[in-house]
């Protein structure tokens, strides 16, 4: 019985850690598309001050996402 409860748990852990990866990916290339975005917009003149504050969510959101899934690992 104790051999099937940790197979469940680091299953669980398993999936955890999969989905932490899979939105680490995600918010990776989203961080990129928008700093290359900003950078453009930067250099046409566009305020992008509202921009950059979302950007900056986002890389915190990364931040969190990468502290995640080192308690997880």
């Amino acid at each position: 019985m104790t051999k099937s409860v940790f197979s469940s748990f680091d299953a669980s852990a398993s999936e955890r850690v999969t989905s932490l990866e899979a939105r680490r990916e995600s918010l990776e290339l989203r961080l990129d598309d928008g700093f290359s975005r900003i950078d453009e917009a930067a250099l046409a003149g566009v305020d992008v001050t509202e921009w950059e504050s979302f950007w900056t969510r986002l890389l915190r959101e990364y931040e969190d996402v990468c502290r995640e899934m080192d308690i997880a690992a």
